[in-house]
């Protein structure tokens, strides 16, 4: 090889060296399991029906139960926030709009003349419309919540996807909340991605959740479930005045500043408020002495706790490690709320497991509170369970929650 082709082909490598560093900086690579972070979903989709502008919502696979007529155009969405949109440009004829995660209190608004007719039905927290125009023309859809004084809301992580997170839900419902921020890990083995998508899907009250080191990556890289079922990984939402962040820490990031994240972070900024909480699966610090489950790298907890606060500052809502527990750190207060197992419950033979409630209101600061997970033997039915206790090596609790098969009385 002659030196100019060396050289050639030196500079070519370096090129293209450079070329994929640039790119990796500003959408960045995911690890473990190095990925590129995905695109974002779409905000706009066409088909036969003409063409819908999303806020707040993303495109989901149909539910293979549902008995709406097939023959007529339909749509899947869930929103992933209260505030959900669609601009519908209809053509002439009929559409049917499914819709996941809707609050049982919100009311269907509409905009737009020359509608024919529209029809909602509501099934818990699923709405289905069906469109008939008699032109084509624009149609706007919202499901604004009542205005009241303030509103309530439930946090957990770490429930895996059985009845644990069944009683999760149920456990927020008795305790006013009007909406759950699950902080991820809802798929701890076989089948509790599917099961948790169910529960999700069937739950009384509307679930924002952010998605754990789990649900990412288990044996292989799996979030496009997350992303065809419940959610987009970074997005945010105001309610009653005080502003929601929903950040992914669920793998880390390179750069740290790289993705959708780090551009969600440059919107914020922008526009920095007081009144806010930012919630996701994996803490900047663990609160247990001696223990490092957490974001990962110190660039990666300098990053994030820095841009926290040049949005504002406020609380963070984390799970990842199954304990509850407060923790300042870079100026930020941190809660671990990662209880959704229960798991000390098992430990100790007792209910001691957590979980927060808090409330935002109009022109103050939100309360945060904790309070009793109160959940019965019945629910602790996740293999995690027993897996942890045998890690252990305590014979005595393994017998002790081998020989429970469930049969003490609530």
């Amino acid at each position: 090889m002659n030196k100019n082709r060396r050289l050639l082909i030196t500079a070519s490598l370096g090129l293209a060296g450079a070329s994929v560093g640039l790119y990796s900086h500003q959408r960045g690579l995911r690890y473990p399991r190095i990925g590129y972070e995905p695109e974002p979903l779409p905000v706009e989709i066409n088909g036969a029906f003409g063409g819908f502008k999303l806020h707040n919502l993303i495109p989901v696979l149909p539910n293979k139960t549902s008995t709406i007529n097939q023959s007529i155009p339909t749509v899947s969405l869930r929103a992933i926030a209260p505030d959900a949109q669609i601009t519908i440009n209809a053509k002439r004829g009929q559409v049917n709009v499914i819709i996941n995660n809707i609050a049982q209190t919100a009311t269907l608004l509409v905009e737009g003349s020359g509608i024919r007719n529209i029809d909602e039905q509501q099934e818990g927290i699923t709405r289905t419309i069906k469109i008939d125009t008699a032109i084509e023309q624009e149609v706007k859809l919202s499901w604004p919540l009542p205005d009241e004084d303030g509103y309530k809301f439930a946090v957990i992580g770490d429930s895996g996807g059985n009845t644990e997170l069944d009683w999760c839900l149920k456990r927020s419902t008795q305790l006013g909340a009007q909406f759950l921020l699950h902080l991820g890990d809802f798929n701890y083995g076989n089948g509790d991605y599917q099961r948790a998508i169910t529960v999700f899907q069937n739950a009384p009250i509307p679930c924002y959740i952010s998605i754990g080191n789990h649900d990412f990556n288990d044996s292989g890289l799996i979030y496009h479930h997350f992303r065809s079922n419940l959610g987009e990984m970074n997005n945010v939402f105001t309610v009653a005045g005080t502003r929601f962040v929903n950040i992914d820490t669920a793998a880390d990031f390179l750069p740290a500043s790289a993705g959708m994240r780090g551009r969600l972070f440059q919107e914020l900024i922008e526009s920095p408020q007081e009144r806010q909480l930012f919630f996701t699966h994996r803490p900047l610090c663990d609160p247990r002495p001696g223990e490092d489950h957490n974001v990962g790298s110190y660039k990666g907890v300098e990053w994030l706790s820095n841009s926290i606060n040049a949005a504002g500052g406020g609380a963070l809502l984390t799970g990842h490690v199954h304990h509850s527990a407060e923790l300042d750190i870079n100026g930020i207060h941190q809660y671990t709320i990662g209880e959704g197992l229960g798991h000390d419950d098992v430990l100790l033979q007792r209910q001691v497991a957590k979980l927060m409630v808090g409330t935002v209101e109009k022109g103050r600061r939100p309360k945060l509170s904790w309070e009793p997970l109160n959940m019965p033997w019945s629910a602790h039915k996740s293999h995690t369970h027993l897996k942890k206790l045998k890690k252990r090596g305590d014979p005595r609790l393994i017998d002790w929650y081998s020989a429970l098969d469930f049969q003490i009385s609530d």
